[in-house]
């Protein structure tokens, strides 16, 4: 999930004009992203009324991960190699910890709440300045 502050009052916005850009990023609609069926579906905590208008306070989204599996990880080599194409080996090297069971920074999971959050913010450039 994400806190998303600065968000100006008096916006409309709906949980579907987030999921738009998150059904864009979900996994498994291609050969070569993880074959797990996640919804990524948004649930907005707060900082929108029940109408669907920001109160100008911190926006909290949360998208639940209901298709884990971290014994995949850990019943095979990805205990000791790292994954092909993401960031184990980069963090591992800088901060000298690894997340095996498929968490952590180095998960494409963490991308969500910046997928939420650009959402917000194109709706906020487009409201403001005109800018798509």
């Amino acid at each position: 999930g994400v806190t998303l502050d600065g968000c100006p009052p008096r916006i409309k916005l709906t949980r579907d004009e987030i999921q738009i850009d998150l059904d864009r990023r979900r996994p498994g609609q291609s050969r070569i992203t993880t074959p797990r069926n996640e919804a990524d579906a948004v649930e907005i905590l707060s900082g929108v009324t029940s109408e669907g208008i920001t109160t100008g306070t911190p926006i909290a989204m949360l998208v639940r991960n209901k298709d884990q599996r971290s014994g995949d990880y850990l019943e095979n080599d990805m205990s000791v190699a790292y994954r092909p194409s993401h960031a184990d080996a980069t963090y591992d090297a800088k901060y000298g910890v690894r997340a095996i069971a498929g968490g952590g920074r180095s998960s494409a999971r963490e991308t969500i709440g910046r997928v939420a959050a650009g959402a917000i913010a194109r709706k906020v450039l487009k409201q403001y300045n005109d800018i798509e």
